[in-house]
């Protein structure tokens, strides 16, 4: 990419040929204040907010609407400039409430921050506040309060140019314009809650976060969706850990550019306490931890000393991440010699794999289908069917089962086919984070693992591209990774056999 050398109060930058200027200062520390200028989106103009003084030119200029190029040379911090957005932050405040503090925006609010930073604290404006609709349901997902909406236009702008479903519109004119959808129809799709990401100030609001938390709680950390192969950048916003609140896109042009959909937005959920399993269980009979690792080395153990261990089934899936699959592989097939691995046709999800809907989603349901199939042939795992399962169940050719589970709806059909099929006779061990698998294998050994928000690792999204999570949290203290899960396996074993040992000297 080109370079062009421009200055900034004073300041020469070496900055990107035609990168726009609001972006291009605010990566060098001068930040130039405004709200309907977004990166992702088109150039309005709106809000005049982002005045600067252009050398050269007599009249301020919008720095929203300026390309880099050599030689340019602004100023933002002049008395002009100052004054003139202290009277554009004025006009946007003439009809605002004044209900910060039950508004959910709070914390994270344009027109809180520029008021602090610009505001005419002493205001001159004496009009009445013209009244308008609030809370006005336009979607599924999204609340609309027209009172708080400075007309920035970015939500109109997103359903036209991103989403190209072109519902939101301004409607009215003068004092009395607002944002509405047409003819007062709902948002629909499976974007709706970007128009919340984007909008400046308290207007939008999500129905999944509205009055949950507020924003300055919550720790934020980065992590990858778990909603389909496209595997977009999010920042997961937790309460000390403890519990996640909501998913928010992360920037990264290659993969999801500035946006996420709204289905893999609510995949969080199924990493909080009510749908998880927060102890070890034995034929449902809550276990502490080592004693449920020391059962299921026992019964290894026996296959082993006998010399049984084809005897061992592993059920894997793409919801792990390369570690993870690393980790199992290494236990299971290098450890304790097993070859009998057994997964749903990955390859055909990869074979089949396509945009759902022309943006976002895709149709394979997992994050790491590329990272599984990866890992599996460097560790030259051979992987069997579903099919092939059942009839070593039925056979009981299987007589000690390691169920390692995906989370939310895709571990349904699999585990269910599989529950039906499963004997008495034979030990079933299920590392899961959630309670809906357990329920299905109700004598089975569970063990609580992380979830996928709690997880760090790699996966490999459908374009192949290797991303990393790093949320690296623990929201349960019994849980463990399954990294640690398999360490723990290995060492019991090996006390088992050093106890052994003993007693027979």
């Amino acid at each position: 990419m080109a370079k062009v050398k421009i200055t900034v109060n004073g300041k020469e930058l070496e900055v990107e040929a035609g990168k726009n200027l609001v972006d291009a200062a605010e990566e060098n520390g001068f930040e130039i204040p405004h709200y309907c200028y977004h990166p992702g989106l088109s150039i309005a103009g709106q809000c005049r907010m982002c005045y600067v003084e252009q050398e050269g030119n007599p009249k301020l200029q919008v720095a929203c609407n300026m390309k880099c190029s050599d030689g340019l040379k602004v100023k933002t911090d002049t008395p002009k400039v100052t004054d003139a957005v202290k009277w554009s932050l004025e006009f946007h405040l003439i009809n605002h409430p004044i209900d910060c503090p039950i508004c959910d925006q709070a914390g994270e609010c344009g027109l809180q921050e520029y008021y602090m930073k610009h505001g005419k604290y002493k205001s001159e404006m004496h009009e009445e506040k013209e009244l308008k609709p609030k809370v006005v349901d336009i979607g599924d997902q999204v609340v609309l309060d027209k009172e708080r909406c400075i007309l920035c236009s970015r939500c109109v702008r997103f359903t036209q140019e991103i989403s190209k479903t072109s519902e939101l519109g301004i409607f009215s004119r003068g004092d009395r314009s607002v944002i509405g959808t047409v003819n007062d129809s709902p948002l629909t799709g499976n974007y709706q809650t970007n128009v919340v990401d984007i909008c400046p100030v308290g207007a939008l609001t999500s129905k999944d976060f509205r009055f949950e938390q507020r924003v300055w709680f919550l720790d934020e950390t980065q992590s990858i969706c778990s909603g389909c192969s496209k595997g977009c950048n999010v920042d997961v916003h937790h309460k000390k850990g403890k519990h996640i609140y909501r998913l928010k896109p992360r920037y990264n042009e290659q993969v999801n550019s500035y946006w996420m959909c709204d289905k893999g937005r609510v995949t969080y959920k199924d990493s909080n306490f009510d749908r998880r399993l927060s102890n070890a269980k034995l034929g449902g009979v809550d276990l502490p931890h080592a004693e449920a690792i020391a059962a299921w080395a026992a019964d290894l153990k026996v296959l082993i000393a006998t010399e049984r261990t084809e005897e061992i089934g592993v059920w894997i899936t793409p919801h792990q991440t390369n570690e993870e699959l690393v980790s199992i592989f290494e236990t299971f097939a290098t450890q304790l010699k097993t070859n009998k691995f057994y997964s749903e046709s990955v390859e055909t999800l990869v074979q089949k794999d396509e945009a759902v809907d022309g943006f976002l989603l895709r149709s394979d349901p997992y994050p790491n289908s590329r990272g599984f199939l990866k890992t599996s042939k460097e560790k030259k795992i051979k992987l069997q069917s579903i099919e092939d399962l059942i009839k070593a169940l039925e056979k009981e050719t299987i007589s000690h089962l390691v169920i390692i589970c995906p989370e939310g709806e895709r571990q349904f059909p699999h585990m269910s086919r599989i529950s039906q099929m499963v004997k008495p006779s034979q030990f079933v061990v299920i590392l899961t984070p959630q309670n809906a698998a357990i329920e299905m294998f109700p004598s089975a050994l569970s063990l609580p693992t992380l979830s996928h928000y709690e997880k760090a690792g790699t996966m490999i999204n459908h374009a192949e591209i290797s991303q990393s999570l790093e949320a690296g949290f623990q929201m349960f203290k019994e849980s463990r990774s399954i990294q640690q899960t398999m360490k723990d396996l290995l060492e019991a074993q090996a006390k088992r056999a050093e106890s052994r040992e003993r007693m027979a000297n």
